[in-house]
């Protein structure tokens, strides 16, 4: 009775705290109530749908017209991703309008020949963007600008030459971050591109994918010696050929003004010792996107880029996720406790087993790092092979088939290796299937199944109040969940088996075969071991990849694929994270199953939701 009053009061407990960072994070993110946030969709000049979210401080009318600028995304990422800029710069007085490129998010998915070579898709919808703001009767239409981090600075680019070949062009200021300015025009000469538009630049001196170029004799030049390039003399030049630029290299932080149809314009390039994905969630690219536009814009309510609140939003919403995964857990614990669901009920909790003899912990040792090393071989060997690289119109997102095909492997092995030590030594020392809760009667599977879509849904409705009531996604940095748009959710379950397989192979793995103890340590401690284990591929990957890179300028092919390591770093804290949940509902139920699915279920919602998407066959290894 007293467990009963315990997991009723975490529940309820859980839904007020996760009611409370849902409603923070709004506040936050809303300048507490001093900015509109709307999502509404516009259409490109294709007629596809694009997904917008506007940040409209109150005070900006007809009358007081204010500035407005354009926030592109990188590839596979949506607008909630970097919701800190428009936090930023909203509160300081600018429109921000925030859209999710094509075949991203909530926009439309086409195919990738439209989406990469159809120049009426408007830089992945980018400009469209722009020219929505352009219409809004309370955005001043000469003070807009443009900003973009990676992709999201190659649709920038595109947007440009898109205003230029406008008769009224609408674009006045321009911030890359981590993503090559335009050098040169059409015909290969070098160009100011950008005509009297203010340009800035945000160069991750630790960029993998950016910034390396060539010399005169085609020798390759890192990212790491960008600034002594002839692309970065050329730019700092505002186009001219690099001869003409007065040095051996750009100076970082350095303002190279200029005066162009009597209008004084500025570049300028801010050197960030960071890696790639950092500016997604990093202080320094917020400070200086809001600094520069700030400078280059009519700034309504001017305030260093350097106070910032959006960590306290950010915050705010991973704990609003946390939230949410307690809900499910307690939900579980709940729902197992009615009479309906009472055969799932794990007899008062479940208990870590006694530590296994000496033979047992060979078992364990070495299944544990056989499992361990066949992550670092199996995700090498997918990328090697090229095997992840591939888009067809039944798996149509490139980075879900590197993790599916990875979660598959994984999933087998794992359910090799467990059942393999129970038939050679677990059932010799008076192991059962039905111990384990792998052999349970067909009604409980149904039960098991019909608690876990409740647990799967109980935190699903979270992430839906969040994205349509609160307007934020639940994340931090790189990590998080948003919702997945209704007319998408087939993707779901396209990629749901491969995922399911992995959370139940997991499942089985450290809730059945090995769920015993290694010493005499307390159960709290066995879980953050298995948390730690299931953590140190990613880790390792992620590195060794960037030390390496970091160390010779050079992408390492040590994992199988220069980008391994890119794909690794998205997995550092969810593997941890899920083995936790995964112990966390096993301490309620009588089953692997149930936790099983509804870990290998999240995981899967979790990265279809937020990735890139693409109706056609199309290799990029």
């Amino acid at each position: 009775m007293k467990k009963k009053f315990i997991a009723k009061r975490g529940l309820i407990f859980s839904l007020i705290f996760t009611l409370f960072c849902l409603i923070s994070s709004n506040l936050l993110l809303s300048n507490f109530g001093k900015v509109r946030i709307e999502t509404t969709t516009i259409q490109t000049r294709s007629g596809d749908n694009v997904s917008i979210r506007v940040y409209s401080p109150k005070n900006a009318t007809s009358e007081n017209k204010a500035p407005a600028v354009v926030f592109a995304h990188g590839l596979s990422t949506t607008k909630e991703c970097y919701a800190q800029y428009a936090l930023e710069l909203s509160r300081r007085g600018f429109v921000v309008i925030t859209p999710d490129m094509l075949n991203h998010g909530g926009s439309d998915i086409t195919s990738y020949e439209t989406f990469f070579t159809d120049i009426n898709t408007e830089g992945y919808g980018i400009y469209s963007a722009v020219r929505y703001a352009s219409d809004l009767d309370y955005v001043d239409s000469n003070q807009i600008g443009i900003v973009g981090h990676s992709m999201g600075g190659n649709a920038t680019n595109i947007s440009v030459t898109l205003d230029n070949m406008s008769p009224n062009k609408l674009i006045s200021s321009v911030y890359l971050i981590a993503s090559n300015p335009t050098f040169k025009d059409f015909e290969g000469n070098w160009a100011n591109v950008y005509g009297d538009r203010s340009v800035g630049l945000y160069y991750t001196f630790y960029d993998h994918v950016y910034f390396s170029t060539q010399d005169d004799t085609g020798k390759i030049i890192s990212a790491q010696e960008f600034l002594g390039s002839n692309e970065a003399k050329s730019f700092a030049s505002f186009g001219q050929a690099p001869s003409a630029f007065p040095g051996d290299e750009v100076l970082p932080g350095h303002t190279y003004s200029t005066d162009i149809n009597g209008k004084q314009v500025i570049r300028r390039i801010t050197k960030a010792n960071e890696i790639h994905p950092k500016p997604q969630g990093g202080s320094g690219a917020v400070a200086s996107v809001v600094d520069f536009f700030q400078e280059t814009l009519e700034a309504p309510q001017y305030k260093l880029g350097s106070m910032q609140i959006w960590k306290f939003y950010s915050i705010a919403s991973i704990l609003g996720l946390a939230g949410a995964l307690a809900i499910c857990i307690f939900t579980i614990a709940v729902l197992t406790k009615t009479k309906f669901f009472s055969s799932l009920k794990a007899e008062d909790n479940k208990q870590l087993r006694p530590a296994p003899n000496k033979k047992g912990k060979i078992w364990f040792w070495s299944l544990t790092i056989l499992n361990c090393a066949f992550a670092f071989i199996s995700i090498s060997l997918i990328l090697n092979k090229g095997l992840g690289y591939f888009v067809t119109n039944q798996l149509p997102q490139q980075t879900s088939n590197i993790y599916a095909l990875w979660a598959l492997a994984n999933g087998l092995f794992m359910l090799f290796t467990s059942f393999g030590s129970y038939f050679l030594y677990g059932r010799k020392e008076g192991d059962t299937l039905k111990q384990w809760g792998v052999r349970i009667p067909f009604i409980d599977v149904i039960k098991s199944i019909l608690l876990a879509i409740i647990g799967i849904l109980s935190v699903l409705a979270v992430v839906y109040i969040a994205q349509y009531i609160f307007q934020i996604d639940l994340r931090y940095y790189l990590w998080g969940m948003r919702e997945l748009p209704l007319d998408h959710l087939y993707l779901f379950f396209t990629y749901l088996p491969f995922y399911l397989l992995f959370g139940i192979a997991v499942s089985i793995a450290i809730n059945s075969a090995y769920y015993s103890k290694i010493g005499k340590e307390p159960t709290w401690l066995n879980d953050l071991f298995f948390a730690f284990m299931n953590m140190i591929p990613a880790l390792v990957i992620t590195f060794v990849g960037y030390y390496l890179f970091a160390k010779t300028g050079v992408q390492q092919n040590i994992f199988g694929s220069t980008f391994t390591f890119t794909y690794m770093i998205n997995a550092i804290p969810v593997f941890p994270i899920a083995i936790l949940v995964l112990r966390r509902i096993f301490k309620y139920c009588n089953n692997p199953y149930i936790p099983g699915i509804i870990v290998g279920s999240l995981l899967c919602f979790m990265q279809v939701a937020s990735v890139f998407t693409c109706h056609t066959f199309m290799f990029m290894g």
